[in-house]
């Protein structure tokens, strides 16, 4: 929130119509380090301890975040951008590797269940965090609102090191920087997807790249429904509207799970359904009137955005051998930074350009929509090929 406050600050009255371009580069620099480092960072997952791995990354953006504090003019936006690209390329390593070891912690058939305890915590921080960041932004101003989020990351460092958690399974060759780099490993972990039919697993994300213009939408419809223009009042509008968006992440999977189960049927039924919910529910965005309609119907379409994700992972998550868990997680990381990337940055486009944020929600419903539909043929031939019914399962549970 800090910094998004911050960008439409920094940006001015003067930079109006460059608002677009400035929240989609930020967006692109959230999710592009999973693009360029992922495969790295999925290799080492794989390799490496897993819990030394996250805390280093915790510990390292800890000092990222704190570098924030010298940002103050906007002379200083290309050192925002550039700390803002140095703290996100550190979350694709702590990603896998967190990634790779929910599996060993549960049981197979609890997998659901806990993917849906994350999207219920997720949900409660963002939830919590949004609306702390715009109110903290109120009350302390952007600098502590740094100083406290560096904090967090100390936190969860210190947390990781009370844990006793899995290393990753033997692999059978070496560590190849060359293989990461032309991309080896990320074809090989596709392979095992394909084999073990449960890649619409993981290109269900890719589908709702849409949810990266989503993103910029929201912060730049906090940006026109805020009435005060300082950096503060902006923040606390974007803020609120992330905060629908954490409260409808929570709801989704429980509903899901409610109503369509936890099997491999269950689970695509819940991820299609998902991808209806969201284009509804920003589809009537476009059309509200008053910011409790907006907040309502924001949450209601992340309930959808919600599902796709917890459905999606729990779906390949079961189906894959340990030792791929990383590199797979890396290649759905792939796939989702750059849908996410270039849809943002076509909303911000356009944006600019004058096409009211009305007319690109009601586009990017539709999309969402289209996008649901081509992931539900997907996952019915791949069904149709055996889907993962017909795999043999692979070993799964705890082995602390």
């Amino acid at each position: 929130m800090a910094v998004l406050a911050l960008i439409a600050h920094l940006g001015g009255d003067s930079a109006l119509g460059a608002a677009g371009a400035l929240f989609a580069g930020e967006i692109a620099l959230r999710l592009m380090p999973a693009a360029l480092l992922g495969p790295l960072a999925g290799s080492i997952a794989d390799r490496v301890s897993r819990r030394g791995t996250m805390i280093a990354s915790d510990l390292i953006r800890a000092l990222v975040v704190l570098g924030l504090l010298a940002v103050d003019e906007p002379a200083d936006l290309p050192l925002l951008y550039g700390l803002l690209f140095a703290q996100m390329a550190l979350g694709p390593f702590h990603e896998a590797a967190h990634s790779a070891t929910v599996p060993n912690l549960v049981q197979r058939e609890d997998l659901h269940a806990a993917y849906g305890l994350t999207a219920i915590t997720w949900s409660t921080m963002l939830t919590f965090g949004a609306v702390a960041g715009g109110l903290l932004l109120e009350l302390v101003g952007v600098r502590w609102v740094f100083v406290i989020d560096a904090g967090t990351y100390l936190v969860s460092a210190a947390l990781l090191l009370t844990l006793r958690l899995p290393g990753p399974p033997p692999q059978p060759d070496r560590f190849s920087l060359r293989r990461v780099l032309v991309l080896s490993e990320l074809r090989e972990a596709w392979q095992h997807l394909c084999e073990r039919k449960v890649s619409s697993g993981i290109s269900a994300k890719w589908h709702w790249g849409v949810a990266g213009g989503y993103l910029v939408c929201l912060s730049l419809l906090g940006r026109e429904m805020s009435a005060d223009t300082t950096m503060a009042g902006a923040g606390l509008s974007i803020s609120l509207l992330y905060a629908a968006r954490g409260l409808g992440t929570g709801v989704g999977p429980i509903v899901a799970m409610r109503l369509a189960g936890s099997t491999d049927r269950g689970l695509r039924i819940s991820t299609a359904l998902g991808f209806l919910v969201a284009g509804i529910g920003y589809s009537l965005v476009a059309l509200a009137e008053g910011p409790v309609w907006i907040f309502c119907l924001i949450a209601l379409a992340h309930t959808g955005g919600s599902t796709i994700w917890v459905g999606s992972t729990t779906l390949w998550q079961r189906g894959v051998h340990d030792r791929w868990r990383g590199r797979i997680q890396s290649t759905e990381n792939l796939g989702l930074a750059l849908s996410f990337s270039i849809m943002g940055g076509l909303v911000g486009f356009f944006y600019d350009q004058g096409v009211s944020l009305s007319a690109i929600f009601g586009v990017l419903s539709g999309l969402t929509v289209c996008s649901g539909a081509a992931w539900i043929l997907r996952a019915q031939r791949e069904v149709g090929r055996g889907g993962t019914q017909a795999a043999a399962p692979v070993e799964s549970g705890p082995h602390l």
